[in-house]
């Protein structure tokens, strides 16, 4: 075999790979905050995107660091996992306030969030300085102010990605009415209401209830 036939041969199976690889589908699961997706919830979540033929692909954040900005820094790593045309996100609370920003940026097919946690610019500039909703993220994340819903919402707004909202209906105010608020801003998004559910995922049947809104909106 000549050196040319045989470039040619191995140009052929790259293109080949490469279309397999590029038509591939994958999700992207986060979790909360100080939390893993090898836990139940996200295993479960992964499994139901599996059923669909969508590879899932399990986002680990160093939430160590205490910046916003960081762990999205860090979860955009992963998209080089996978070089699939057609993405898809779930985040839970501040895996949802990642999966969005993240959204922003690369117009997945659709992203489900739940309970998302108002983390954002907006919802500081809503506190008074001395509140302790804006104290606590002082503390806890360093720089909130630089992850902007309204800069968010109008990228979303731009592209084809269908975004699903579930939240507890026994969440604390400020979540029902973040949810409720991207609900109204974003153009192509849904939100359900999961009855009698408060935030996290150890209240009893909350996994089962939050997979089974999930399967009907996937």
């Amino acid at each position: 075999m000549t050196v040319r036939v045989a470039s040619l041969i191995y140009l052929l199976f790259t293109v080949a790979v490469t279309n397999v690889c590029a038509e591939e589908s994958c999700a992207f699961i986060l979790s909360g905050y100080e939390s893993s997706t090898s836990k139940g919830l996200y295993q479960k979540i992964g499994q139901e995107y599996q059923s669909a033929g969508i590879r899932p692909i399990y986002i680990e954040i160093d939430w160590s660091t205490s910046d916003i900005t960081d762990y999205v820094a860090q979860a955009k790593s992963y998209m080089s996992k996978c070089g699939a045309i057609n993405q898809y996100f779930y985040g839970f609370s501040m895996g949802g306030v990642i999966a969005l920003a993240l959204a922003a940026e690369e117009e997945p097919v659709s992203l489900v969030v739940s309970s998302i946690a108002p983390f954002f610019k907006e919802d500081l500039e809503k506190s008074a300085w001395y509140s302790p909703h804006k104290i606590y993220k002082w503390w806890l994340f360093g720089d909130s102010e630089s992850i902007s819903m309204t800069n968010i919402v109008t990228s979303i707004n731009k592209s084809k990605t269908k975004v699903v909202l579930l939240v507890g209906s026994k969440e604390k105010e400020k979540m029902l009415q973040k949810s409720k608020s991207l609900a109204s801003d974003l153009i192509n998004a849904d939100l359900f209401v999961m009855d009698g559910l408060e935030h996290g995922v150890s209240q009893n049947g909350h996994i089962d209830h939050i997979v089974s809104s999930f399967k009907k909106h996937l």
